[in-house]
């Protein structure tokens, strides 16, 4: 497996990343993204270990440890162990930008009449409505998609009389 990026921890760093391993539960993802790096140290007394050693010994794709080495050089300990690959992850004290209420308006809106000229709501003409209603700033269809199914609701059920 070729190394494209090579990992030299400081002291400091060493220490943050052992203490991440040491206190928390052995297959979290931080403890995970914490150990493969101290695994990857090429500092004078880290082990570097192979990259494939790495890989088989964690679970890590070669490109998951490839990601996590440059999030490491560009951002040190902390932006590599706490990456979310899809940034799902809420910013801390960020809330849920979907409560209940939004929920139940949209449920409402669901099961109001369609709009004119269309025999029933689809989940993107639901979105687009909820956007324009100023009930929420940006939602996804499939953000739509999930909240109906949550609530056993069929927009073509609804439709039909």
């Amino acid at each position: 497996m070729k190394t494209l990026n090579i990992i030299r921890l400081s002291p400091e760093h060493l220490q943050e990343l052992t203490e991440v391993v040491n206190s928390g539960p052995r297959r979290s993802r931080r403890v995970i993204m914490a150990m493969a790096l101290i695994w990857l140290d090429c500092a004078q007394n880290g082990p570097a270990r192979p990259d494939s050693y790495v890989c088989d010994a964690l679970g890590l794709s070669p490109l998951a440890l490839e990601e996590l080495k440059e999030l490491y050089l560009r951002g040190g300990p902390g932006l590599a162990v706490n990456h979310c690959p899809n940034g799902l992850r809420r910013a801390p004290g960020q809330g849920y930008r979907i409560d209940l209420g939004f929920e139940d308006k949209l449920i409402a809106l669901a099961n109001s009449e369609a709009p004119h000229g269309r025999p029933r709501w689809s989940v993107r003409l639901l979105a687009e409505k909820a956007i324009e209603l100023n009930l929420i700033q940006s939602i996804s269809h499939m953000t739509v998609h999930r909240l109906l199914k949550k609530h056993n609701l069929n927009l073509a059920a609804n439709g039909e009389d």
